[in-house]
């Protein structure tokens, strides 16, 4: 990668301080995390060249816990703030599986002898103000912050006396905790800490607590921009320190509409007593929400699902990789949680953990399935075990109303589960009643905003409910995301076989088989992708293409459900019902949407359908 050493950038009407990390729209300052401006710095010095991801990661964020979809979420943000304010979306290019290229044309020019700065906040001048310059520099700016500080203390004390108590908060997000201080830490202890108390706190009923991966700027210093950007009432951030064997954390909740404190606290133990640090926390947060506890409120929230705390550290990192949805992060996170479980036999989550990664794979469904009752057996009341269960009883059981009792179980020990209502979701429509799927898949989307997965299922939804463009525009928000989701690809693979647009049907689907391609299956078997076919579609149409992309029988079972899926889309209605049987059969995974998926809307007339729907218990 090219870069240019220069302090200042000018590009169209933008120009980017890459010393004060400023970037200003016509002389007026957009306001931006830090992360999103040390993204735009390096992509401006490149110069047009291709960034890679790893250069990027290596750079903004060494030694810290973040992944390609967490990158692809920053460009996202970055996007869309630079759209916002009026840039070209094809400002930053995406080079697929590669990295990212500045495309805008670049002028460096010579920084400005004296620079008055135009803030109506000093986060910026507080972060990164140089120590050497504070002396002969920046008096003014000193004297500029006092003013506001004052301005902003007359402001609040005013509204303070003037207005009614402050409304309850509502809705939270737990940013993970900065980490400090002596000898070696795990780098993932922050991020573990708000995810266990996102956990906990998640069970008080009348608040709404998002997890921190829905910020995905989890590595900013402005925790007011991401509230508002998440619609919160109020975010919790604080920092761990260890030294001399003990660990003392401090932690403040922030209301975002005044940015008041309305909550500080500091807690400190021996480290081997750190875990126990989480129920006192929890504890003193609930007054801060004006929350009133119930008795089993307040056993989840001290509850201990594990004292040890290397089983805890190892399920927290195989959360994280099970949540890329993806073959290697699904490969990974099923080595962390049988180490976890290793670690210690009786942790719950680890099961529920383990069980989760192997849910989707036909042949291990029944250790899934049987790591899930182990866990509820450890833990009767354990709200994702219970979910866990539904999923199982939903794809492999056919039980659809005991799946459904076990998604409102679920819900109902932890209103705030975004996976229960996520796969509750998917019940609702393989039944038939996409309008409250779509309902539910929006609760689920209300705690994590900016799920790449929840946002492409609700895609399929629309497209089950034959809302095509609302299909479309919900896949793509979703790749806007983490461009090399696979899923949201075949989704608008099948959405464009609906609406006839099949030169995009084809683009999408090869796209999906090069992401599959770059991995391998659990059975060590590579994924072929289906050479040649743009070619192939442009000389013969789409009913050659899909003759050719799935040729004669299907050899494996799995692949009955897709073959039938062919035929019917090219109205071969016989061969699509025998097909279906034989599906439905051998219990396939997909089979279960064979109701709910438009492309066998013409077969809904034929009695061998119905038959089908009967044996599935889906009349």
């Amino acid at each position: 990668m090219k870069e240019v050493s220069t302090k200042q950038w000018q590009f169209g009407e933008f120009r980017l301080d890459a010393v004060r990390k400023v970037l200003r729209h016509r002389e007026m300052v957009i306001d931006m995390p830090l992360k999103e401006i040390e993204l735009l710095c390096m992509l401006v010095r490149s110069q047009g060249e291709l960034v890679t991801k790893t250069e990027l990661l290596d750079e903004i964020w060494e030694d810290s816990f973040v992944g390609e979809s967490n990158l692809s979420r920053h460009i996202y943000l970055l996007r869309k703030t630079l759209k916002s304010a009026g840039a070209d979306e094809g400002l930053i290019e995406n080079v697929p599986r590669r990295g990212y290229r500045f495309a805008g044309d670049v002028t460096a020019i010579e920084p400005d002898e004296i620079f008055v700065e135009k803030h109506t906040r000093t986060r910026t001048l507080i972060e990164l103000q140089d120590e050497n310059d504070r002396p002969r520099a920046h008096v003014a700016g000193y004297l500029a912050f006092a003013l506001i500080l004052t301005t902003a203390a007359v402001f609040f004390g005013y509204q303070y006396f003037r207005s009614d108590e402050p409304a309850a908060i509502r809705s939270l997000l737990v940013l993970p905790f900065k980490v400090a201080g002596d000898g070696e830490t795990s780098p993932h202890a922050g991020a573990g800490l708000a995810d266990i108390l996102t956990t906990r706190l998640s069970h008080v009923r009348n608040v709404q607590v998002r997890p921190a991966s829905s910020a995905f700027g989890v590595e900013s210093q402005d925790p007011l921009t991401i509230g508002n950007r998440l619609q919160v009432d109020a975010v919790l951030e604080g920092s761990i320190y260890y030294f001399n064997e003990r660990v003392r954390v401090t932690a403040r909740l922030i209301r975002i509409s005044d940015a008041s404190v309305v909550w500080t606290g500091e807690f400190e133990k021996l480290k081997k007593d750190e875990l126990q640090l989480q129920n006192d926390l929890a504890l003193q947060i609930v007054p801060a929400l004006a929350a009133n506890l119930s008795g089993g409120e307040r056993d989840a929230l001290t509850k201990q699902y594990t004292l040890n705390a290397d089983a805890q550290d190892l399920y927290l990192k195989g959360r994280y990789e099970w949540n890329k949805r993806s073959v290697p992060g699904m490969i990974e996170a099923q080595r962390l949680f049988r180490n976890a479980i290793a670690s210690d036999p009786n942790f719950t989550l680890a099961y529920v953990g383990l069980a989760d990664t192997l849910l989707t794979n036909e042949p291990a469904a029944l250790e899934a399935h049987m790591l899930v009752n182990k866990a509820l057996e450890l833990d009767p009341d354990l709200a994702e075990a219970h979910a866990s269960r539904g999923f199982y009883l939903m794809f492999f059981e056919w039980q659809w109303n005991e799946a459904e009792g076990s998604f409102k179980r679920s819900l109902e020990l932890n209103p705030n589960y975004p996976t229960a209502h996520h796969w509750y979701a998917t019940l609702l429509a393989i039944k038939g009643d996409t309008e409250a799927a779509k309902a539910e898949m929006r609760r689920a989307l209300e705690l994590n905003p900016l799920s790449y997965n929840f946002l492409a299922d609700l895609g399929q939804l629309y497209y089950f409910s034959g809302e095509y463009r609302e299909a479309e525009q919900y896949c793509l928000r979703a790749l806007e995301i983490y461009p090399d989701f696979s899923l949201a690809h075949e989704y608008l693979h099948y959405v464009y076989l609906k609406t006839g647009e099949y030169d995009k049907a084809v683009l999408e689907i090869t796209r999906a088989d090069e992401i599959n391609a770059a991995f391998e299956h659990n059975d060590g078997k590579g994924y072929a992708p289906f050479d040649k076919s743009g070619d192939i579609f442009r000389r013969g149409g789409i009913n050659e293409y899909l003759t050719l992309r799935y040729p004669g029988t299907p050899l494996e079972t799995e692949s009955f459900y897709l073959y039938a899926k062919k035929h019917a889309f090219i109205g071969e209605n016989e061969r699509a019902l025998d097909l279906l049987e034989k599906s439905t059969e051998a219990r396939k995974f997909l089979s279960a949407f064979v109701k709910a998926d438009p492309v066998f809307e013409q077969l809904r007339s034929e009695p061998r359908y119905h038959q089908i729907l009967r044996k599935m218990g889906l009349t």
